[in-house]
């Protein structure tokens, strides 16, 4: 199984490079994109970073799109190729500054971004909170080459479901993260349970995890390595 690690922009190159360089062992990174509608420096500068140091990482930008238009898709396609990473389009929350533009599906933007960039691998977010049918409609979008799951909170969810494009959302809860992870309208799973958790998606033919402990790097190794 192949693990990503998240990995939030920082405004401190020194602190990104520490970062990357202490999540060495995962198989590669997730980058969300100006997480909460805030302003962040842009995921592609840090995927660029990463893939300075290591040519074979997979590397995710989560991109929002509810501050861009088709220039924007287009630009970060190509810049997609130049660097080496994919891309999952979400709608992503209000922007805190400035306006919406927000007329984008995430299916638009995908196919979008393959127009410009013929080899790019881009997805999409599915959340498992929504009815079966409708989770597996858009399962069914077929230009898309992976799913990141949210709000995935047992395998059992997986049942009559294809697996082989999902890469589950998990986060992890930490004696450090605790009081964060608590206030979260997600699910968690604690440090001491998780591995099981992972296993059991193994079982369930699935290929590839995103792991976050919101900020607890030590916490992502313990996992990772006890993996």
């Amino acid at each position: 199984m192949q693990i990503l690690a998240e990995l939030h922009p920082k405004t401190k190159i020194e602190k990104i490079e520490r970062e990357i360089k202490e999540l060495e062992s995962f198989d590669g990174f997730d980058i969300p994109d100006s997480p909460l509608g805030l302003p962040s420096p842009l995921p592609s500068v840090v995927a660029t970073l990463i893939r300075s140091k290591y040519g074979n990482k997979r590397i995710i930008v989560n991109q929002r799109l509810l501050d861009v238009n088709e220039l924007f898709i287009a630009s970060l396609s190509l810049t997609s190729k130049l660097v080496g990473f994919e891309i999952a389009f979400t709608r992503g929350d209000k922007p805190k500054l400035g306006k919406e533009i927000g007329y984008l599906t995430s299916e638009q933007a995908l196919l979008l971004s393959k127009k410009y960039n013929k080899d790019l691998k881009a997805g999409l977010m599915i959340s498992f909170r929504r009815e079966k049918s409708e989770i597996i409609k858009r399962l069914n979008f077929e230009p898309a080459d992976f799913f990141l799951v949210l709000r995935l909170e047992s395998e059992d969810q997986l049942e009559g479901i294809k697996t082989s494009k999902l890469i589950p959302y998990i986060i992890i809860k930490t004696e450090k993260n605790k009081a964060l992870a608590d206030s979260l309208s997600q699910p968690v799973f604690d440090e001491n349970i998780v591995l099981d958790f992972i296993y059991k998606l193994e079982d369930k033919g699935i290929e590839g995890i995103l792991l976050s402990a919101l900020g607890d790097i030590e916490a992502l190794n313990r996992i990772i390595k006890k993996y």
